[in-house]
């Protein structure tokens, strides 16, 4: 069934990597959601006034809100796609990421709500009518909500969209949470005991839950969440496969909303090679990089003399030093500048985003550090912070 909408209403469905075709997945699997959803609460609605169940009511309170949710998404994704302008240049792919956080709220709305009813329904009870039409609704809920579960899920993986997989995660909710007021109409009916209430309070914690996770998520999206790790070591190996590439280091990669991520970053490169020779190799990591992970690259040439043999000795000493203090320390931009009296050793320290250490009490124990190697050396630092 994925196939067969994606196929129909998709134009071109393959070619993930278009903002066009992104933006169609979005929409096809929201407007799919919504209708479903609509249904279910039409449906649940009915059948918690016939059976007086405080957690179908609930269940079919929070299918209306999902209705809200898909709508947040659908017009996230329309607006993500907006061509950028003057005031956005980088265009408007963060609205996705609105849109999932408009989803966290409503979800939290949800539960909180529910919540509330559920207290009130344990302080003063009322008494639960079973039906076996009820039954049958929950049980097609159920079926129902899975499917979009998986609808939305693939189409998030399928082109990697958190907000998608937010609402896949709704809908896994969304059943479990129906299964519980089956399970509590089913208990009444065979035990005579309503447990209706403390099942809906229950289930109105796990939706809390569930949206206090997602907004986490949202947010850390947009605050600016470290990228993903093997992202960053299979671009940085794709770049050291180039002969005379050196190393990497200063690598930021900036997310402004799905194929909307741009990158600046160091390479060191030999500096015996023909500057036009290197910079030709650098176009092509460039392009590379955008063809393959659709980033838009920026590098910055650090050329090292590879032919100073003291320099290159020093180099691999100072960083033995470093490390000394912190393994997760390292160096790069290493110069040797000599003097008659003084030598000076110029580098930059690169520390892990959370380290919290005095940087001029790291630089004092650098200093005294490098000393040990010769006396006459003196070390000009520069702190850096890792952005991945």
């Amino acid at each position: 069934m994925f196939e067969l909408l994606c196929k129909i209403f998709i134009r071109n469905y393959q070619k993930t990597e278009d903002p066009k075709v992104r933006e169609d997945y979005g929409s096809v699997f929201s407007i799919f959601s919504i209708c479903c959803n609509i249904m279910l609460v039409i449906m649940k609605l009915i059948i918690s006034f016939i059976s007086n169940s405080i957690s179908i009511r609930a269940d079919a309170l929070n299918n209306l809100s999902d209705v809200g949710s898909n709508l947040a998404t659908l017009f996230g994704f329309k607006l993500s796609n907006k061509h950028p302008d003057s005031d956005h240049p980088y265009g408007h792919g963060r609205m996705e990421y609105v849109a999932g956080l408009i989803v966290s709220f409503l979800i939290l709305l949800v539960g909180i709500e529910a919540i509330k009813e559920a207290v009130f329904k344990i302080i003063d009870p009322q008494e639960l009518h079973f039906s076996y039409a009820a039954v049958s609704v929950l049980i097609i809920s159920i079926l129902i909500k899975l499917l979009m579960a998986y609808m939305n899920g693939k189409a998030a993986s399928r082109i990697g969209s958190e907000t998608l997989k937010a609402a896949s995660q709704d809908s896994l909710n969304d059943s479990i949470m129906t299964l519980a007021a089956l399970i509590s109409m089913l208990f009444y009916r065979f035990s005579g005991i309503s447990i209706d209430a403390y099942i809906g309070l229950i289930v109105s914690l796990f939706v809390l839950k569930a949206g206090i996770d997602i907004f986490k998520d949202m947010l850390d999206t947009i605050l600016g969440k470290a990228p993903d790790p093997e992202l960053i070591k299979e671009i940085e190996s794709d770049i050291m496969k180039h002969d005379n590439v050196l190393g990497v280091h200063d690598l930021i990669l900036h997310d402004y909303g799905p194929s909307r991520r741009f990158m600046s970053l160091h390479a060191e490169v030999d500096a015996s090679v023909p500057i036009m020779e290197t910079h030709d190799m650098i176009d092509n990591i460039e392009n590379e990089i955008l063809e393959k992970y659709r980033i838009l690259a920026s590098i910055h040439m650090d050329p090292i003399d590879t032919h100073d043999e003291l320099a290159n000795v020093l180099r691999e000493e100072v960083r033995a030093k470093v490390r000394e203090i912190n393994p997760s320390y390292n160096i790069h931009d290493f110069r040797l500048v000599r003097g008659n009296t003084h030598s000076n050793l110029v580098f930059d320290v690169l520390l892990p985003a959370d380290d919290k250490i005095s940087h001029d009490e790291l630089k004092k124990q650098i200093n005294e550090k490098v000393k040990q190697i010769n006396s006459s050396y003196i070390c000009v630092i520069t702190i850096d912070h890792s952005f991945v």
